[in-house]
């Protein structure tokens, strides 16, 4: 391992980086003892800055400190290192920056700008100097440390490394507990009921090993029992051996640690004896299911006795239980970190599947690795976490929005919630952090925003009721359409409220049954119909659109509408069939008129050539009328020339057959084209 070239050799020293390394000190989360040597360190010699230094091969770590901003350096900025060099004295430095081993230091040079030192080394039992307890101030001390200061700064260095030891030992211990805990619960449970059948399951083997209880109290020669717990549930009562069965494989088959219940047990003799049995299941570092010891005994003589323990315990079992299925089946994520080695540290399986990793190390790095950012988009530092603010400052955070990203699902926006967990005393014991995934959230709501701005700037008829048509929400042009006057009032009316009375039998019948039950309309209906307006009385003829809302496994829950105003459709079909009526008018009296001049032009003709002309000439005649009436196009004339010029297609040639008098009369072209087209009428008819 390389270092810079002015440090000592110790730094890179493979026996004291292993003492450090066997401490299991690095990266820690802080820790109060720590935290509290610092701060009377910095006021015992008048400090701005005191620090528990470790220096490690590639960096000095600060296990705690105050009035320094950074949790470690790199070695090129550290004064601890040279500490190394003198184990058995303090480092005092009166003025780095006229030292030859410091002047250069860019924690001289540059920011903070430090300039006095004093360090005593933290020292093992075995001569290993781990680091220094230091103090550091911004200003030259020529006279350094007085001798009482000093020896202060000893004492504390001396108390910190009884600290390290402790904290050694605390580990050790732990470790040593947990290896022997096993077989320490095995002889445990099977003292605790000595005197009744105790038996042993191995699951691999399934082989199941009974005391000598088993024949003394039920009859059963031991020698003659098969070691299975086929032979154990084959002597269950039949009416009980499926439940007994099915309830012990939950326990094994599951996440449960104990087993308990009543049966019928038969002893040799043939009779059956009502039991308690009660077990607990081993398991391995998976949490599989390996192994389970229990005791059965008879309850005949005891079974008042133990009625009220057994309910007890059912009672534990059961808080137990839910406490664990609530943290392990939260719908949110939950992490738990103590504050001291050895306390908890575990996340949740929701909390697993948020972050996309389990909860890790007990260390800061685990938070470096996080790459969480504030709101406002400013990284989070790595002591800056809600859980780490609620351990080390006792500070509650509600509700604080992170943007985190998951190696599998990509950001994610989440909230957080932490807060300490305090003991009797008040002290900081854990912190609970609750952290919520709000990100589909976030999503449907900006989704249902936007689906809200299209109802609420719809033309259209909206509106939605609940599945007894009590209206829910109806949309400002559906307001104003059926003449309410705001939210309110919509929500006081009901679905058939605003149908017209003649309508209503029909919608109640036909139309809301559909939508209720599908059929042959598939739970929804369209077609013309009306509404009325609830303000002036008024129908509103619309396109009607109701169709059903439906939640899990397709329950009803409710009606949806949409409807389009069509009155300008409706009046548009009206005027089409007064024009077509009065079209067909014309055309017979056009196809009349064609009959009455083909018929006076034949009956008066002399010669079929005199009548094909004259025939011909009145048609144009007639087709010039039409054209004036097409068009609305004519001359000013005399009255009688508008008349004889109307008549002339019907003029058979008979003298006195039209007789013509009266002054002369001007007639603008309107009225000579009416003019003219009466009398074209009254000759027809």
């Amino acid at each position: 391992m390389s270092r810079p070239p002015d440090l000592p050799r110790a730094v890179c020293d493979p026996e004291r980086l292993a003492a450090l390394k066997d401490y299991t000190v690095l990266d820690t989360l802080p820790e109060r003892g720590f935290d509290d040597v610092v701060r009377l360190a910095s006021r015992l010699c008048d400090t701005p800055v005191a620090l528990v230094s470790l220096v490690a091969g590639d960096r000095q770590w600060f296990k705690a400190r105050t009035g320094f901003p950074w949790p470690q350096t790199d070695l090129d900025r550290s004064v601890c290192a040279h500490a190394l060099a003198q184990p058995d004295s303090l480092l005092v430095i009166p003025d780095l920056s006229q030292d030859p081993r410091t002047r250069a230091n860019p924690l001289v040079t540059a920011e903070p700008g430090i300039r006095f030192y004093a360090g005593a080394p933290l020292r093992t039992a075995e001569g290993q100097v781990l680091g220094t307890l230091c103090v550091i101030d911004y200003v030259p001390r020529p006279d350094g440390l007085s001798e009482t200061e000093a020896g202060d700064l000893r004492a504390l260095a001396r108390q910190l490394m009884s600290q390290l030891e402790l904290r050694r030992a605390v580990a050790d211990r732990e470790a040593a507990l947990r290896a022997a805990r096993a077989t320490e619960e095995r002889y445990r449970l099977a003292a605790r009921a000595t005197n009744d059948a105790i038996w042993d399951w191995d699951f691999a083997a399934d082989h199941v090993l009974w005391n000598e209880a088993l024949e003394a109290a039920y009859g059963h020669v031991l020698d003659t029992v098969a070691p299975t717990g086929a032979w154990w549930i084959d002597h269950i009562h039949p009416d009980d051996r499926a439940r007994i069965d099915a309830s012990i494989h939950a326990v094994i088959d599951g996440a449960g640690t104990a087993w308990s219940d009543e049966y019928r047990f038969r002893r040799a003799d043939g009779s059956y004896a009502r039991v308690f049995d009660r077990g607990s299941v081993i398991r391995d570092e998976t949490g599989r299911a390996v192994r389970m010891i229990g005791a059965m005994f008879d309850l005949s003589e005891r079974e008042r006795a133990e009625a009220a323990r057994r309910d007890s315990e059912r009672r534990l079992d059961l808080e137990r239980s839910l406490l664990e299925s609530v943290f392990r089946q939260a719908p949110v994520g939950i992490s738990v970190v103590g504050r001291e080695p050895g306390g908890p540290n575990l996340v949740n399986a929701r909390g697993e599947e948020i972050l996309g990793h389990a909860v890790g190390e007990r260390t800061l790095a685990r938070y470096e690795s996080y790459g969480a950012v504030h709101a406002d988009g400013r990284p989070y530092a790595p002591d800056d976490y809600p859980s780490l603010r609620a351990l080390r400052d006792g500070t509650v955070v509600t509700g604080e929005a992170m943007r985190y990203r998951n190696a599998a699902t990509g950001l994610r926006l989440l909230e957080i919630s932490s807060a300490p967990v305090r003991d009797e005393d008040g002290a900081i014991q854990a912190a609970v952090t609750v952290f919520l995934d709000v990100t589909e959230q976030r999503r449907a709501e900006a989704q249902l925003r936007r689906l809200a701005l299209v109802a609420e700037q719809s033309s259209d008829f909206i509106a939605i009721a609940d599945a007894e048509g009590r209206i829910a929400y109806v949309n400002p042009a559906g307001r104003t359409l059926v003449g309410l006057a705001d939210e309110a009032a919509a929500r006081a009316m009901r679905l058939t409220d605003f149908f017209p009375p003649d309508d209503l039998p029909f919608a109640e019948t036909t139309i809301l049954p559909a939508i209720r039950e599908g059929g042959a309309y598939g739970g929804s209906w369209s077609g013309d119909f009306r509404l009325r307006n609830l303000a002036t009385g008024a129908t509103v003829p619309v396109r009607y659109n109701l169709f059903a809302l439906r939640g899990p496994g397709d329950a009803f829950e409710g009606f949806a509408a949409v409807s389009h105003d069509i009155s300008a459709r409706k009046a548009a079909e009206a005027q089409q069939e007064i024009l077509n009526r009065e079209l067909s008018h014309r055309l017979k009296n056009t196809l009349a008129m064609v009959q009455a001049i083909a018929m006076q032009t034949l009956r008066n003709a002399a010669d079929p050539m005199a009548a094909r002309e004259a025939l011909a000439a009145r048609l144009i005649a007639l087709g010039k009328a039409h054209d004036l009436l097409l068009t609305g196009e004519g001359e000013s004339a005399d009255l009688r020339a508008v008349l004889d010029g109307a008549l002339a297609i019907h003029d058979d040639g008979r003298p006195g057959r039209f007789r013509l008098s009266g002054p002369p009369v001007p007639c603008g072209s309107r009225a000579a084209l009416s003019l003219a087209l009466m009398a074209h009428e009254l000759a027809t008819n």
